[in-house]
């Protein structure tokens, strides 16, 4: 009895149980997604066979999609608006309280239909914030310690992680990293726990394989670093540019009183269903672009093609206000920057001989170093995601350079901007409540 009391004990049975309900809810949401995927790649297909009206269909779908998926959040749970990340971290830090727990069905069915009707968002947002909901849940019926309480709540959030792109230690870095910038024996014994069962579900529902299939070449020879170091340098510009990008744009909506946020996300969602007529393989997640970048099966006009769309439509989606994240769009658009910086160098130089696809690995981890200003995260992600672990000098220079150039540029991480954001909208509303309530006349 003394022994099943322990702390530690109790902290990893809390956190086993949250990562097996972690590894089913993001399982089935990471299924449901690809199918989504491959239903609305069928209605474009078919709807090309009348190419005078065809376009209707996949307007149609995007804006009911995506006004759907902001009309979930508004009626049932605001706290699902966005990625989630930022709500996660500022609950850790007692900033906010958490989420309630409705907010798991609010972000997986709304999710969904973000995702599903083709905006650019990224499927991490969601199984964050949902793997932090049901961990929480958990731990308030097996823990009593308010702490050990938060310890497994972050636990579940890297699992979340970590089950979006199979890739369990790279969840568990986020942790560390990004979410808590802490590290102590229970939230390592928690996160490792509640990581490795909900990749291990995972797999069991959909298999165990990499992300991402990456050819194998040759080692990366040292004389060859300055490029990978150029290139950083130009994605923590990129990662600025693009940051600034995401808020701008949402700050451009928050100036918009005349279009309620629900008619906003449809307009957003009517104009990506568009984009899905003439390219439909630009619009979603973005894995099976990703891919096809990291195949090296385009050259270099179809990269500028996807550099320029991927980057607009990035931060245009995540301003519906729909629940997604922004990882997957920014590993899709680092992927594209690496591999083009590549073309760009070989067409002008050829003797360098750069490789494409070991730029396009190394682009996606810069990229999130400069935009998330996690480093490490992004650089296990990727290895974990590709199985590109020969380029690990590559991604570490890549990555440190694209980080320094980002805070130069006093470009702040992207959560730190969007829960700053998210606090202060917050605030204001309960001021204005406060406010009505005070002028209302005494009955």
């Amino acid at each position: 009895m003394t022994f099943l009391n322990s702390r530690i004990i109790r902290i990893s049975i809390a956190s086993i149980l949250a990562g097996i309900f972690i590894g089913l809810v993001g399982g089935a949401f990471r299924y449901l997604l690809i199918a989504a995927d491959n239903q609305r790649n069928a209605l474009i297909a078919w709807a090309h066979a009348w190419p005078y009206i065809g376009w209707l269909p996949p307007v149609a779908l995007g804006l009911v999609g995506a006004g759907l998926a902001r009309f979930l959040v508004v009626r049932f749970a605001p706290t699902a608006e966005g990625s989630g990340v930022q709500r996660v971290e500022a609950a850790f830090s007692g900033e906010v309280k958490p989420a309630p727990h409705g907010v798991v069905v609010v972000k997986f069915f709304g999710g969904l239909l973000a995702m599903g009707s083709g905006l650019a968002l990224g499927r991490e947002g969601p199984t964050v914030q949902m793997g932090a909901s049901l961990s929480s849940l958990v731990s308030r019926l097996l823990l009593r310690d308010d702490q050990d309480r938060k310890v497994v709540e972050a636990a579940g959030a890297g699992a979340g992680l970590g089950v979006a792109f199979n890739a369990p230690i790279g969840g568990s870095i986020f942790v560390f990293e990004e979410l808590t910038s802490s590290f102590t024996p229970w939230l390592l014994v928690a996160t490792l726990a509640a990581a490795s069962f909900a990749v291990w579900i995972m797999r069991l529902m959909l298999g165990n394989a990499l992300s991402f299939t990456v050819q194998q070449v040759s080692l990366t020879h040292a004389w060859r670093a300055g490029p990978f170091l150029a290139l950083g340098a130009l994605l923590g510009a990129l990662g600025a540019l693009y940051n600034a990008a995401t808020v701008g744009l949402l700050r451009l909506a928050d100036r918009l009183p005349n279009l309620s946020s629900i008619n906003r996300a449809a307009v957003i969602g009517a104009t990506v269903g568009l984009v899905a007529w003439f390219a439909p393989g630009l619009v979603g997640g973005g894995d099976p672009l990703t891919q096809a970048i990291l195949a090296n099966r385009l050259a270099v006009g179809g990269l500028v093609g996807v550099f320029l769309a991927r980057f607009l439509l990035g931060p245009w989606s995540y301003a519906a206000g729909a629940p997604g994240g922004i990882f997957a769009p920014l590993l899709v658009l680092g992927a594209g920057s690496g591999a083009l910086f590549a073309g760009v160098l070989n067409h002008s130089m050829p003797r360098l001989g750069l490789d494409p696809v070991a730029f396009a690995v190394v682009g996606m981890a810069a990229l999130f170093s400069a935009s998330v200003r996690a480093p490490l995260t992004g650089i296990v992600l990727t290895v974990e995601m590709t199985g590109r672990g020969d380029l690990t000098l590559a991604l570490l220079g890549s990555s440190l350079v694209a980080m320094v150039v980002a805070m130069l540029l006093k470009s702040e991480p992207i959560y730190e901007t969007l829960k700053r954001r998210m606090l202060e909208h917050e605030a204001l509303a309960e001021r204005t409540i406060a406010g009505r309530a005070s002028a209302a006349p005494d009955r």
